[in-house]
């Protein structure tokens, strides 16, 4: 979509259904946390958090993503632990990395996890992604502060987001090549207000004369 065809005024009316659909997804989620009872077969890894835009308020499409404090737990600890989850017949494919020791995705101890992606489909013909990480530390993780600040938020820029970020969720290259991080540091940190405003802001960070000296 050019960046002319973008959006520069979002109706009263646009704002109230974009905040119903969010909270519909929110009470999706919590079904599917139900469904799979995920929540109860976590816990006996340790604790588990909602993380993402289930946490922040901020969802414009099935995507949950859970994180789970642990205490170092093995491969097989945990496959066992989420066995009924993996084995749930709405659980329509499953890709599963171990994330420990050298592999850890940032290289640094702390990000040690067990990570699954898991493809899920309701009782009601809805397609989840669910997206868990179970953490080989039970430290604090700055996803959930990071959510916690989001949800807190001046509500007018909640909207400004959750704007943002449902126009961006429709296009090809979300989440993988431009994502909510990206939307939330450009109206927090660069005054973007707009999904307008937000293409020009990835015009100018893309323009070599924009990008920083190595």
């Amino acid at each position: 979509m050019p960046r002319e065809d973008l959006p520069t005024r979002l109706a009263p009316d646009e704002a109230g259904a974009l905040w119903a659909r969010q909270a519909a997804l929110q009470a999706e989620a919590s079904e599917v946390l139900a469904q799979l009872d995920l929540l109860a077969c976590a816990s006996r890894l340790g604790v588990p958090e909602r993380i993402g835009s289930a946490a922040s308020g901020l969802m414009v499409f099935r995507d949950l993503d859970l994180g789970v404090r642990c205490r170092a737990p093995g491969a097989r600890e945990v496959l066992t632990a989420l066995l009924p989850v993996l084995a749930h017949p709405g659980v329509l494919e499953v890709h599963y990395r171990e994330e420990t020791g050298e592999r850890s995705p940032s290289g640094r101890p702390q990000d040690e996890r067990h990570y699954f992606v898991l493809r899920y489909r309701t009782p009601a013909g809805q397609a989840w992604k669910v997206d868990l990480s179970v953490w080989q530390s039970d430290a604090e993780r700055g996803q959930v502060e990071s959510a916690r600040r989001l949800r807190d938020l001046d509500p007018e820029l909640r909207q400004v987001i959750l704007w943002i970020k449902d126009v961006w969720s429709r296009r090809p290259e979300y989440p993988e090549q431009v994502g909510g991080v990206d939307i939330y540091a450009a109206v927090l940190e660069h005054g973007v207000r707009t999904p307008a405003d937000f293409a020009a802001h990835l015009e100018a960070r893309s323009s070599p004369h924009e990008r920083p000296a190595r």
